[in-house]
């Protein structure tokens, strides 16, 4: 039943996100809480006596751009490297061909580096012990605190005074002492003197080269001062009613992605002590007024509660988080999320704490515009548009291709080359053309005019199927098929047992090129473009670039023929499987069912963020009995019993690869919303693979094609009530609902909401 169009019947069933409780401070980096600004991050160890942030600055990086120059592979040697390797590839040589496609690889990119951290401690006797007080994290507001034996320690980033703020019981004539310990090179150090404020500024240098993780052992951390980042901190501290106020400024000689990071070090360190000081004048109540007055964009505007069991409420809760972390770590025209998010505590970290854009950064995003972070759209669409420009001189000078590309591993420089290393992970040319596909989500749910989307996304479209086009030729079996080609990361067995991993027209290009240029010829209909030559050739590619194929196991093919043995069954990617999720085309049913076998035959176990891939892929095939089964390793400790290094989450909540990764914490928030609403098939799917642990709850805010936001409550699996809104002229008109076994058409226009009382058993 409809029910009659009001002002705002918008359902609001859900409660804000719960604060995350901890007992006693953290004993270690995993144990700490995060807050952030989208561009200053701390993480809060919450000891009373000794308070201790693990500081970061997104735009803190090592190097700049340019620094691989000196190792790029020049035009004329990459095209005899792939002529070669074409050659030997066609003959069956396949690990021959492979050393020629190493060939490409040039040098790495750069890290994410850490500040260092912050120490607030009180004098003599002054503070109190450690002791084992409570500490939260206010989810809805960006807030730690400490119920400690004197009272309440509060500290939050704020966005409208760009400072650290840490607030404490502070008897009188007690002065606080500051530390600053960083892996950094210190350039400048001065502290207040001993009968005034505690005070302290610092100049810190980063490295100008940090080499990637698999260097390590033959190449050296570079410290050259030329070019290389420099981050002004600056700490000043203030008594105030029985209260130490300390606040903290960090500012960078950023000066935008891209380019090279050689601002003025004079000019960071004024603008940093007028952060400071400027917050320190306001005092602690009007920061934190002014910290409350400026809430995130979106912030409130997404909530999802589920009830019933601690299991469900722990998942609820790991929605919340997702958003929060990655509004926390995001802001445009700043570097997005990175493989950490915003916070990172070592030298050397993990991967570099970088971009790794065959998976990571796309899952980092997945829930950006679905579950409304718009910082962290913006952030990613400008990032994207920087690769761009420095992606055309590697698709031109490598490949002799139009538009663009980037490899598996970039950082806020730009760099798109592969990476020198082993072609499984380095030689992926795909990265373009998985963030374009990227953004054509964004837009499809943003509700846009359709004109105004093909306007704005057809430039971008035809650049990265330019670039893909360019790759094809005719294979043995009459097809077009790109090469060079790769699965990411995974690789087969030869004949001889020889592991290798090079291949033509791999499942996963496959469904990534027929997409975007399935995009792009719509937007050039649209456009009254359809002469545009590019545009000709992706129509041509629709026809002859194979969709999915199916093995004569039933499973997807992962490479360019059947038979190939695999060198890991259970590998963590499933990167063939793309074109059932993250797709947002349609599936065909003998494809789904193939899509099955495989994630069968690849099993549950997996890194955190390959649990999330798979729920959202088990999810599309409406099957919550596995979605469950994912959940449950997901939720569980990422430390077994035996002391066993699993995925699974960290004691703060964050996922475990193992190590910590932030794309489990932030694909789960698309992973949920993908068992409650799916949109792909053109019409709105609800409640399409809800497991046991989600049968009951309420949800708020979130959005699907063609752009339509929605509020919904379910009971015991029944969906009870429903409220839909159209966000823009795009999705306006008359939508089809599903849920299980019924069905129902609602006309959505743009002047009020539409609300059913539904009692539909899904």
């Amino acid at each position: 039943m409809t029910r009659p169009p009001g002002t705002d019947e918008r359902l609001r069933p859900v409660t804000p996100p719960p604060a995350l409780l901890r007992h006693g401070p953290a004993e270690r980096w995993l144990e700490a809480l995060p807050l952030g600004n989208g561009r200053l991050g701390a993480m809060a160890w919450g000891d009373p006596g000794r308070a201790r942030f693990s500081l970061n600055e997104s735009t803190l990086w090592s190097g700049a751009p340019g620094v691989d120059l000196p190792h790029r592979t020049p035009r004329a040697e990459a095209a005899a490297a792939l002529e070669r390797s074409r050659a030997l590839f066609t003959s069956g040589a396949v690990q021959e061909a492979q050393e020629e496609i190493e060939r490409l690889g040039a040098s790495w990119s750069q890290a994410y580096l850490p500040v260092g951290d912050l120490t607030v401690r009180l004098d003599g006797d002054a503070g109190p012990e450690g002791g084992d007080g409570r500490r939260e994290l206010d989810l809805q507001h960006g807030e730690h605190r400490v119920l400690a034996a004197d009272g309440e320690h509060l500290s939050f980033v704020s966005a409208a005074d760009e400072v650290l703020v840490h607030c404490l019981p502070c008897p009188e004539g007690a002065r606080a002492v500051l530390e600053l310990d960083s892996p950094l090179v210190e350039e400048q150090r001065e502290e207040q003197p001993a009968d005034g404020d505690a005070a302290l500024t610092i100049v810190l240098r980063a490295p100008s080269d940090v080499p990637g993780g698999q260097f390590r052992q033959q190449e050296q951390i570079a410290w050259e001062s030329e070019g290389a980042s420099r981050a002004a901190v600056v700490v000043r501290t203030r008594r105030e009613a029985g209260r130490l106020l300390v606040v903290c400024a960090i500012v960078t000689t950023w000066q935008g992605l891209g380019r090279t990071p050689d601002r003025a070090v004079a000019e960071a360190v004024q603008e940093a002590t007028a952060q400071a000081e400027t917050a320190l004048a306001r005092g602690a109540e009007e920061l934190h007024r002014r910290h409350r007055d400026r809430p995130r964009p979106g912030a409130d505007a997404v909530g999802l509660q589920l009830t019933g069991s601690e299991e469900a409420e722990l998942l609820a809760t790991c929605f919340a988080y997702g958003r929060y972390l990655l509004a926390s770590a995001s802001r445009p025209g700043l570097p997005p999320a990175n493989l950490q998010g915003l916070w990172n505590a070592k030298l050397e970290a993990p991967w570099s704490s970088n971009y790794t854009v065959n998976i990571n950064l796309e899952m980092n995003h997945w829930g950006a515009a679905i579950a409304q972070v718009p910082e962290a759209a913006g952030a990613l669409e400008q990032y994207v548009e920087m690769l761009r420009e420095q992606g055309r001189d590697t698709a031109r000078r490598l490949y002799g291709a139009d538009g663009w590309t980037v490899h598996h591993n970039s950082d806020p420089w730009g760099y798109t080359d592969p990476v020198r290393g082993e072609p499984s992970w380095a030689t992926w040319p795909m990265g373009g053309l998985w963030l374009e596909q990227l953004l054509d989500t964004f837009a499809a749910c943003s509700g846009s005019d359709p004109a105004e989307v093909a306007r704005d996304r057809f430039p971008a479209l035809r650049e990265a199927v330019a670039f893909a086009l360019g790759l094809l030729h005719e294979s043995a079996d009459g097809h077009l098929a790109t090469f060079p080609s790769t699965s990411p990361e995974n690789r087969w067995r030869t004949a001889d047992g020889t592991v290798v991993c090079l291949s033509e027209g791999t499942g996963m290009d496959r469904w990534l090129l027929r997409e975007t240029a399935q995009h792009l010829v719509e937007a050039a209909a649209v456009l009254g473009r359809e002469d545009d030559p590019v545009v000709q050739q992706a129509a041509s590619a629709l026809d002859l670039v194979p969709g999915p194929r199916v093995g004569a196991d039933g499973r997807i093919l992962e490479w360019h023929r059947d038979g190939l043995t695999e060198a890991e069954p259970d590998h963590r990617h499933v990167s063939h499987l793309g074109f059932l999720y993250p797709s947002g085309l349609p599936a065909e049913p003998r494809h789904e069912q193939a899509a099955a076998r495989s994630l069968e035959a690849r099993g549950d176990e997996a890194t955190g963020w390959s649990l999330v891939w798979k729920v959202c892929l088990w999810a599309r095939l409406h099957r919550p009995d596995r979605v469950q089964s994912l959940l449950e390793l997901y939720l569980r400790p990422a430390e077994a019993p035996d002391g066993t290094a699993r995925s699974g989450l960290y004691p703060n909540l964050f996922s475990a690869h193992p190590p910590f990764q932030i794309d489990g914490n932030l694909g789960i928030v698309a992973a949920l919303a993908e068992c409650l609403v799916q949109s792909h098939r053109g019409e709105l799917e609800l409640l399409p693979a809800l497991p046991p642990m989600m049968a009951d709850g309420a949800l708020r805010g979130l959005r699907a094609r063609p752009g339509i936001e929605m509020d919904m409550t379910w009971n015991d699996g029944t969906l009870t009530a429903l409220t839909l809104r159209a966000l823009g002229p795009g999705a306006l008109g008359t939508h089809r609902l599903r849920c299980g076994e019924r069905s129902t058409e609602v006309t959505l226009g743009d002047t009020a909401p539409v609300s059913l009382d539904l009692g539909w058993a899904c």
